[in-house]
């Protein structure tokens, strides 16, 4: 008979280790889109199933947050952005990458994502994980030039990382 912990450190390791499927290998599904919440989260619907979406390599601006330089509003820009790229899509296929803690699902509809940098509709988000340090550096060329070419929501002014912002209005209105 074998000692103890050769069975109960395996047996406490299942328990301790969360293995994610999509980590192993992504799920790909063909969807139907539902709403468009904000530049970077979307209603889908796969049959019955209903699910929300958030975009996993961009951070949108928030309805509400504005420009730097102007008082526009930055979130709903981006939101107008994401719709008329949607609207372009024929089939809609999700790559899901993981569950944020929020239990929205994280992924990539068509290669949105990078689309969206290069109009310039979004940021990328400050822990975005990258399939590649060619892919990072694709998402971070593109989304340099459309800050230099002045697309999108750098065409209006600079805002504040939107990461930022939402840790920033926060603070404020508790202190209202």
């Amino acid at each position: 008979m074998g000692r103890p912990y050769q069975i109960f450190l395996p047996m406490l390791s299942l328990f301790l280790v969360r293995v994610d499927l999509t980590d192993l290998f992504p799920l790909e599904l063909k969807v139907k889109l539902l709403k468009v919440y904000d530049g970077d989260t979307v209603l889908l619907s796969h049959g019955s199933y209903r699910f929300k979406l958030r975009f996993s390599k961009i951070d949108s601006p928030e309805k509400g947050q504005p420009f730097i330089d102007s008082n526009g509003d930055a979130g709903l820009l981006s939101l107008n952005c994401l719709r008329g790229l949607l609207k372009k899509e024929k089939n809609l296929v999700v790559k899901m990458q993981g569950v944020d803690i929020y239990k929205r699902y994280l992924g990539d509809i068509n290669n949105l994502s990078f689309r969206l940098i290069e109009e310039g509709c979004t940021t990328i988000y400050p822990y975005a994980r990258f399939d590649s340090k060619k892919e990072k550096f694709n998402y971070l060329t593109h989304f340099k030039k459309a800050k230099a070419s002045k697309r999108g929501l750098w065409r209006v002014g600079g805002l504040l990382q939107p990461k930022i912002w939402r840790k920033t209005s926060k603070q404020t209105s508790h202190q209202r």
